[in-house]
């Protein structure tokens, strides 16, 4: 079995770049399924540290839970000193500002900072306040 394994999951060099399949309960609907992140260590020949651009990833890899990329798409030199959690490295990395959706429920025009929408300098959408008349959109 354990060749088996060997063979269907090859080991990792540092540098490589490789694919995490991110939870479904970290990520958005819009967002990619997947996180690119390239190998940092190896500890112990059997736990890799992953570093996207948003940063080194603060949990360890087994070889089971990412897949290898052929090509190399990030280095070593484009991740930065601090670590995040998978998480917070979709939510850095997304286009619509990571998991969940921001809504306000404002009874006036979302001129005032007591806007959940305003304050966070997002625009106000289909889902806020349904037919009154909004400043923030």
């Amino acid at each position: 079995m354990k060749t088996i394994s060997n063979k269907k999951f090859p080991a990792a060099l540092i540098g490589q770049t490789v694919r995490v399949k991110i939870p479904d309960f970290d990520r958005c609907k819009i967002d990619s399924r997947t996180l690119l992140a390239v190998v940092v260590e190896i500890i112990d020949e059997e736990f890799y540290r992953l570093g996207s651009k948003a940063g080194t990833l603060n949990q360890l890899f087994t070889r089971n839970q990412f897949t290898l990329c052929e090509e190399k798409f990030i280095s070593i030199s484009d991740v930065p000193n601090t670590t995040t959690s998978i998480r917070q490295a979709v939510a850095q990395l997304s286009l619509s500002g990571g998991q969940g959706f921001l809504r306000c429920d404002c009874q006036k025009k979302c001129t005032t900072k007591k806007c959940k929408c305003r304050q966070s300098n997002v625009l106000c959408n289909s889902r806020c306040h349904n037919s009154t008349t909004c400043a923030n959109k």
